[in-house]
């Protein structure tokens, strides 16, 4: 679903409370489920997302240069919780990018509702993520889960699109030889 239209968006920039809350309902959830990656606080990912919401409303009629609405909300929750997460010291206050934690898990109901077979894939899957860094794991996310494009992902993790093909070509290939590995594993 592509929310960012000219109907909505003006709507909003000049104070539409539905065209805020079509945005909000929209894209709070994904933000949400974005930041419970970095931290189990789910305080913290709730205030986070409150105040970059609060904030979006307050500025939004200063938000004219704003070319995409996805990547410009997700940045501002990035930057938000990256800032909430040092303050809190939960991560170190040298914000280093590459090793900050970003969990990749697969939920418990999933694994249950699967077959045996399926949760031994899970396992292998959950294995051959953890193989991933931390930033590989967080642009794979936003490319396959948020279905960005790589223009995107560049922008919310502050790297050329360059480095952003690179870093998810580098984890599917990793994702791929365990992915083959597992095949030839449950073939036998």
């Amino acid at each position: 679903m592509k929310i960012f239209d000219e109907g909505i968006w003006g709507a909003f920039r000049v104070g539409d409370k539905k065209a805020y809350a079509v945005i909000y309902r929209y894209y709070y959830p994904r933000i949400f489920n974005y930041g419970r990656k970095f931290t189990s606080d789910a305080a913290l990912v709730e205030d986070c997302s409150q105040e970059i919401f609060t904030a979006f409303w307050h500025n939004r009629r200063k938000l004219d240069k704003v070319q995409e609405l996805r990547s410009y909300l997700f940045v501002s929750f990035r930057n938000c919780l990256m800032k909430a997460l040092r303050k809190s010291n939960q991560i170190s206050p040298l914000y280093i990018s590459e090793e900050t934690p970003f969990s990749t898990e697969i939920s418990v109901e999933q694994l249950m509702i699967n077959t045996e077979k399926m949760y031994e894939h899970n396992v292998q899957l959950s294995k051959a993520l953890e193989q991933l860094t931390e930033r590989q794991k967080e642009a794979i996310f936003f490319k396959y889960y948020e279905n960005m494009s790589y223009e995107e992902i560049a922008r919310v993790l502050d790297i050329s699109t360059k480095a952003t093909y690179k870093l998810i070509a580098r984890g599917v290939v990793v994702l791929r030889a365990a992915y083959q590995q597992m095949i030839s594993v449950s073939s036998s």
